[in-house]
């Protein structure tokens, strides 16, 4: 009993023990980000009775992993609609490849709410989200939760058309269990298009 209960309270071996550390940090970071959110003024209308649809490509990177690749590919597709005058909702489906003789696939879908800040042209965008994540490496699958914040920036080349970068952080919530790195990096750029709700 004493040697099962020691064992259980090990960390498991190939885990940082600083993630549970940034798993705060990253939720402290969000409900910071709400409240600053929620704060600030609405004064966007970028994307206000409009839905857009968009296609991104990018890196994928778990940079504390010690025993997964590090480095991927993202390619993603992002639809969304404006609530109002500065905020929107968007459903994201991508799909990341880490490659080596072990390669893994992963796939997430999430949704995610964005706060869209319109300066002229410019449109900086700061918004959270979850996931659902499906890890699959040889040949066994396994499904996760996550949580994600984003950071970005869109150029609007004119009424329909728009360009945009963004990185998105994801904290694997079930990470415990998973074989994932509780943290996973996303830089892409994207080119989208824009439609009238009305």
């Amino acid at each position: 009993m004493h040697a099962a209960l020691v064992q259980s309270t090990q960390p498991r071996p190939g885990r940082d023990p600083r993630a549970r550390g940034l798993a705060v940090r990253c939720v402290v970071g969000i409900i910071g980000s709400l409240t600053l959110l929620a704060s600030l003024a609405s004064t966007a209308s970028a994307y206000e009775e409009q839905a857009t649809l968009g296609l991104e490509v990018g890196y994928a990177g778990m940079p504390a992993t010690e025993t997964l690749p590090r480095n991927g590919v993202d390619v993603g597709r992002v639809a969304g609609g404006g609530l109002g005058d500065a905020w929107s909702i968007q459903g994201l489906l991508s799909y990341n490849v880490f490659p080596n003789e072990r390669p893994l696939h992963l796939g997430m879908a999430g949704l995610e709410t964005v706060y869209a800040l319109d300066i002229v042209r410019f449109v900086p965008l700061i918004g959270f989200g979850v996931d659902g994540l499906l890890t699959v490496r040889d040949r066994g699958t396994r499904g996760d939760f996550a949580l994600h914040v984003l950071l970005g920036v869109d150029y609007l080349i004119d009424q329909r058309w728009f360009i945009g970068a963004d990185v998105r952080g994801y904290w694997v919530a079930t990470n415990a269990a998973s074989p994932l790195d509780p943290f996973i990096l996303t830089v892409g750029a994207r080119v989208g298009v824009r439609f009238d709700l009305h």
